[in-house]
């Protein structure tokens, strides 16, 4: 014989001596005794007397009873959880915003009719056309000579003066 069958004949007889084991062990534990049978009450006898309805029957129905018992079944249940509920939404984002130093120091014209404007953005200087993006969503509207005017969100006008400061709140993204 292979080893190979040797182990599984030992693991098999094993497993057989086990389950003899624990079938003797319950049937040891097993009582031979047969259960006794409670005697009915003969019919008319002093044991159908329980059987008729009481004092304590009609407090069965009462109504305060009934009431009672439905506004225990509105009650929550002992098992309901929040375990499954969805989270709460979070809240929305917090909008960020950025303030940027507008200073117009002039503009110039060519021969074309087409102006630039000067514009110092915080300490840097940047020279745009009409229409152009300065920070965020302004836009320069219009160039005059002593004002410029951008347009913010595109509805909001801001007013800069010739050399003249204007503190601006844009939206960062």
């Amino acid at each position: 014989m292979s080893p190979v069958i040797q182990k599984t004949l030992a693991v098999v007889g094993l497993a057989l001596v086990l389950g003899l084991g624990a079938g003797l062990s319950v049937l040891r534990d097993l009582d031979d005794a047969v259960p006794e049978a409670a005697a009915a009450p003969a019919p008319g006898g002093a044991g159908s007397a329980a059987l008729l309805p009481g004092p304590e029957f009609a407090d069965r129905f009462d109504d305060r009873v009934w009431l009672r018992s439905v506004a225990v079944t509105n009650a929550t249940p002992a098992f309901v959880t929040t375990y499954f509920r969805p989270p709460p939404p979070p809240p929305p984002p917090v909008r960020k915003t950025e303030k940027f130093r507008l200073t117009y120091q002039g503009y110039f014209e060519t021969a074309d009719g087409v102006q630039r404007a000067y514009v110092l953005i915080n300490d840097r200087l940047a020279i745009l056309p009409p229409g152009a993006k300065v920070v965020g969503d302004v836009m320069i509207g219009e160039i005059n000579r002593l004002e410029l005017r951008l347009l913010q969100a595109g509805t909001q006008t801001v007013v800069v003066p010739f050399r003249g400061t204007k503190e601006v709140e844009v939206p960062v993204e």
